[in-house]
């Protein structure tokens, strides 16, 4: 094995990263190799990684003997058992060895070759996949590595002001990849992050296996039973989509380019949620791979309280891979965004009052949002925002479209510069808000607020009001809650309003270099609201400085969080799911 006096001396030794070619039966083939202090070598080839150990008993000489296993195994039935003795020169090095072709019971394949090997050094410590190399060799699906084309992309997502520097991304295939992945990282004690469309980014994955779930994209309807079985790679724009076929529909959010399952084990927040609750309450089963690598399915009937818990406490749990949802028998609303031009605060007053005034006599079909919004004056913007502060309404009803255009019509007299609302097909609900469909620098926080008097009215316009000069420019949704949403579902979870009558959602850009500032002005809005802060939060919303631990437990009631913690102490004692807005085990 290693002498470790020589392997000090790093250019007498071959510790560190090289890049090389191998010559053997009339063919050559590139690597790339690292070997580590503590003697042990990892192999990486465009179709194989290799594991094994060196040892250098002279200056200037060392030997190796390594494993190759070809990637993906399945379709490349063997391993390659490859013996080298070789000399440094410089800044490469030169060696021969022998090549044994092995069946996988471990028969000789064909006989030995001779091979040649010629290498020159990258870097002088060993990589930074040198310990997670063999995951490779368990997966159908592909392991990108810091370096490798396509890693910064894995590890990107829609929300930019959270980066990902994990060890090891898995683009799972199937659910087999990921419960070997899981399996992989709990033996070698790295961490497990999960991302499928990178919407639920909140904490970076450094050092973790960073499984990618966007392939698994299993999709079907069953019209009969109102149900639909979806994989964890789907948006909610294509489950949209196939169940409109049947005259259906799911409980979305307001943007079809969102996750499926990060939002499901959120909660998930449906714009016609006052009608129909949160989207958990109506998901049948979950296939989920728990930390011991094993891939259980969840329902009322089959570990009840493993279902209850990841409907909320997101992927503290496992990585959930499927889902049986019900579907609703909707083909139809009434809906649409109201736009109102804010010229002064007084006038911002006005609008913003008004519809806390209408909201309280709308019935529970009736769903809605208010959002405050002030552009800054730059060219990058539509000529139409620019520099400009709106009030914007959305509403959802769910019944008869004129029955709907009555009750909008208060607000339609309070004279909007835009006025979209009208029956529409379910699969334009998501044309309502107009999220960005493409990544975003945003810093994002969340309350859940109280009923709101006049005194807040003029705390939220001072926000987005003309006349002050200069930024931030925030984002102020309030989401009007109540109805099914404040109501015990019929499968419980542990998710809910804890009674409160508004969700807050802010939005500040962040670009480059102004994460500070956006993340102080945030701060700001927050405190000056503080008076009508329920001092609750949903999880499904807990983004950047809300994943705090201290934020994370007012997610919850008491007595959630403490089954939460204590179910975590059961299913992951050894916190391999900690990449998230963590709920740590029970009596740590």
């Amino acid at each position: 094995m290693l002498n470790t006096n020589s392997a000090a001396d790093t250019p007498q030794t071959p510790t560190g990263v090289w890049t090389g070619l191998m010559h053997h039966d009339d063919r050559t083939d590139s690597f790339t190799v690292s070997f580590a202090l503590d003697g042990t070598i990892a192999l990486r080839t465009p179709h194989s990684v290799g594991t094994g150990v060196w040892s250098a008993d002279r200056p200037g000489g060392f030997s190796y003997e390594l494993t190759e296993t070809p990637v993906p195994a399945a379709d490349h039935p063997g391993r390659v058992r490859i013996q080298v003795e070789a000399h440094l020169e410089g800044a490469g090095y030169r060696g021969t060895g022998t090549v044994r072709v092995h069946t996988p019971d471990g028969a000789p394949a064909h006989a030995a070759a001779s091979a040649k090997f010629t290498a020159d050094r990258l870097d002088g410590g060993p990589a930074a996949w040198h310990d997670v190399v063999s995951l490779g060799a368990h997966l159908r699906g592909r392991t990108l590595h810091p370096g490798d084309e396509g890693f910064e992309e894995a590890c990107s997502g829609w929300l930019l002001t959270v980066e990902h520097r994990p060890a090891a991304v898995v683009v799972a295939a199937d659910a087999d990849d990921v419960a070997a992945a899981v399996r992989f990282a709990a033996q070698a004690g790295h961490p497990v992050a999960v991302q499928s469309t990178g919407h639920g980014k909140s904490v970076p994955a450094d050092g973790a296996v960073f499984i990618a779930t966007g392939e698994l994209r299993e999709l079907s309807v069953d019209p009969r039973a109102g149900t639909a079985r979806i994989g964890a790679g789907l948006r909610w724009g294509e489950v949209v989509a196939a169940a409109a076929e049947h005259g259906l529909a799911p409980l979305c959010g307001s943007s079809g380019q969102v996750g499926v399952m990060g939002y499901l084990t959120g909660g998930g927040l449906p714009v016609a949620g006052r009608t129909y609750g949160f989207a958990a309450d109506h998901v049948r089963s979950l296939d989920v791979v728990t930390a011991d690598g094993l891939l259980r399915t969840v329902s009322p009937a089959q570990e009840p309280d493993l279902f209850w818990a990841v409907r909320g406490g997101k992927s503290n749990f496992g990585v959930v891979v499927a889902a049986e949802i019900e579907l609703l028998p909707l083909r139809t609303v009434f809906g649409g965004q109201l736009r109102f031009p804010v010229e002064d605060a007084r006038q911002a007053a006005h609008v913003l009052g008004s519809y806390l005034g209408w909201v309280k006599d709308q019935p529970e079909e009736m769903s809605s949002s208010v959002t405050l919004m002030r552009f800054p004056d730059v060219p990058q913007l539509p000529e139409e925002f620019r520099g400009r502060s709106l009030v914007l309404v959305r509403v959802v009803y769910v019944g008869d479209g004129e029955q709907g255009a009555r009750l909008v019509e208060p607000l339609r007299a309070l004279g909007p510069e835009q006025d979209t609302c009208a029956d529409m097909p379910y699969t334009q609900i998501t044309e309502i808000y107009q999220d960005p469909k493409g990544p975003v620098s945003t810093h994002l926080r969340s309350a859940l607020l109280h009923e709101l008097d006049d005194e807040a009215v003029a705390e939220l316009v001072s926000f987005i009001d003309p006349s002050k000069p200069g930024g931030p420019f925030p984002g102020i949704e309030l989401r009007h809650l109540g109805g099914a949403l404040n109501r015990s579902p019929g499968r419980p979870h542990a998710v809910g309003t804890q009674g409160a009558a508004f969700h807050l959602w802010l939005r500040l850009p962040a670009p480059a270099g102004q994460a500070g500032a956006a993340r102080e002005a945030a701060g700001q809005v927050l405190e000056r609201l503080r008076r009508w802060d329920t001092g609750a939060m949903l999880p499904g919303f807990l983004f950047d400085h809300d994943s705090a631990p201290e934020r994370v437990r007012r997610a919850y009631t008491e007595a959630n969080y403490r089954r939460l913690a204590e179910l975590k102490a059961k299913y992951d004692p050894n916190q391999l799911f900690r990449i998230n807005h963590n709920i740590p085990p029970a009596n740590r």
